[in-house]
């Protein structure tokens, strides 16, 4: 599999994962700090999309809707990663926003929940 081909698409689930587990001994410093920061930033990249969706519509959404809408954006943000060239479009990496949005969505709800919104 070519790497770090701009314009492609890598269709195998969290394969720079478990790359970077299986060859830990063999990572530099800093090959170890661009995976965990690459890692936690598509989680945190749509972490705050559910209260933005809110804010903007300027009503309540369900959490399935929101759900619904974090999968929109953060497929459409890999997929003009390819339509423009400009980055590799991952399934991984729409896993990982997808997850960070529903986190941020559920504790939103949660809280919402808490003081009775």
């Amino acid at each position: 599999m070519k790497e770090d081909f701009y314009g492609s698409i890598n269709m195998i689930p969290f394969y720079k994962c478990y790359k970077f587990i299986f060859n830990y001994e063999n990572s530099t410093i800093s090959n170890k700090v661009s995976f965990l920061k690459e890692f936690f930033g598509n989680i945190i990249l749509l972490f705050p999309f559910a209260k933005a969706l809110e804010i903007v519509l300027q009503k309540k959404i369900t959490l399935k809707k929101k759900c619904f809408y974090i999968f929109i954006a953060s497929f459409s943000i890999e997929f003009s990663q390819y339509i423009f060239n400009l980055g590799i479009m991952e399934v991984d990496d729409i896993i990982l926003n997808f997850s960070g949005g529903v986190l941020g969505a559920y504790l939103l709800n949660s809280y919402n929940e808490s003081i009775k919104v």
